[in-house]
């Protein structure tokens, strides 16, 4: 089997709600039906969409949460049986552990091509620490596989080497990013974007820049993303009186637009796999500072003092030094700028399907 054989790929995915992993399958569902494939995507836990999709892809609901019931989680992994059944042709592809512990079951027997993929930290599954009887089942169902996708090598060493073997590294897609402008034309703003949970850590941020804005208050700080924190963070912005500078923005279907025109982004988080949208914000020629958190998705992407910062996780004192080399120094800013853009080639969206569609026929 070769690439050119491949036709027809399904994604298996929890939802398309404002994440990392649905801007992925994005990306690549556009990127491939504009290209001549059929492309199908699964949703198993919800209908949100946040992401614009060709209206030549495919989108089934197949079932909603299932809240722990036997009897609706049987139900899933039967409708994504008969769905892989009625497309002996197609490759599959889930992503998230969840979204791939219920594909491997429903393949079992099968012969469709399918690739798991982890899309965070392993050692956690719904942003808490994994139990030892679920990363078994994991691991049993993972062995299944044709592939198993990672984001960072740190990642693929969690598991077992019957697992490694069967894993390959794939960085997440960029789609094709306008021209942007020179640092300094930009509006003062420093920018971070991401679900609002305490993976992401934003207190971090707003401590650091709550304790520098007198000195730079001609610069404010906005937050896009949409989460179970997003009350907490209000409250603990208003708590600072920080209201006026400080801004929490909602989701944006839009925001490689607010990164082509801000000049400074944050990704303050506690773990990580590859932040997409720190990929984008250094593909648009932001100044990047980055918590050098595991998974090791940031170390990945920036070169410390070369494209970008990076800082320790939880660090406030190194948190806030950064931010003030950045907001003292346009020049040291602007060459992490002009730095970042050259991201756009190693992250291309053609050069990243194709490892994705060599996965599959390997």
């Amino acid at each position: 089997m070769n690439t050119d054989s491949i036709k027809n790929i399904i994604f298996v995915t929890i939802s398309m709600t404002g994440g990392g992993t649905e801007r992925v399958i994005a990306t690549l569902s556009n990127y491939w039906i504009k290209n001549g494939r059929q492309v199908s995507i699964l949703m198993i836990g919800g209908d949100d969409i946040a992401y614009e999709l060709d209206e030549r892809i495919k989108v089934k609901v197949l079932s909603g949460a299932t809240g722990g019931s036997l009897s609706a989680r049987l139900s899933r992994i039967t409708k994504l049986r008969q769905e892989f059944k009625e497309n002996k042709d197609s490759v599959i592809i889930a992503m998230g552990t969840v979204a791939s512990m219920f594909a491997a079951v429903a393949h079992f027997g099968l012969k469709n091509p399918l690739l798991l993929s982890e899309r965070n930290d392993p050692n956690r599954l719904n942003h808490r620490p994994i139990k030892s009887y679920e990363r078994i089942i994991r691991n049993i169902l993972y062995r299944k596989s044709n592939r198993v996708v990672f984001q960072t090598q740190m990642a693929r060493d969690c598991f077992p080497e019957s697992i490694r073997r069967k894993g390959c590294l794939i960085p997440n897609p960029l789609e094709d990013i306008p021209d942007t402008m020179e640092y300094t034309n930009r509006d003062k703003k420093i920018v971070s974007a991401g679900r609002l949970t305490e993976q992401k850590n934003h207190k971090l941020l707003i401590d650091a820049f709550s304790s520098v804005h007198d000195r730079f208050d001609d610069y404010e700080l906005v937050i896009y993303g949409e989460g179970e924190y997003k009350n907490a963070l209000k409250e603990y912005i208003d708590q600072k009186d920080a209201g006026e500078y400080i801004k929490l923005a909602g989701f944006s279907d839009r925001l490689i637009d607010v990164l082509g025109m801000t000049r400074i982004y944050v990704s303050s988080s506690d773990w990580e796999g590859i932040s997409n949208s720190l990929a984008e914000a250094m593909a648009c020629g932001m100044a990047v500072i980055a918590t050098d958190c595991p998974m090791g998705g940031s170390a990945m992407l920036i070169n410390d003092g070369v494209n970008g910062r990076l800082v320790p996780v939880s660090d406030l004192n190194s948190m806030t030094q950064a931010l003030e080399d950045f907001l003292s120094d346009d020049d040291m800013a602007a060459k992490c700028s002009t730095n970042a853009r050259c991201i756009r080639e190693d992250m291309a969206v053609s050069r990243i399907a194709k490892m994705w569609e060599n996965a599959a026929v390997d």
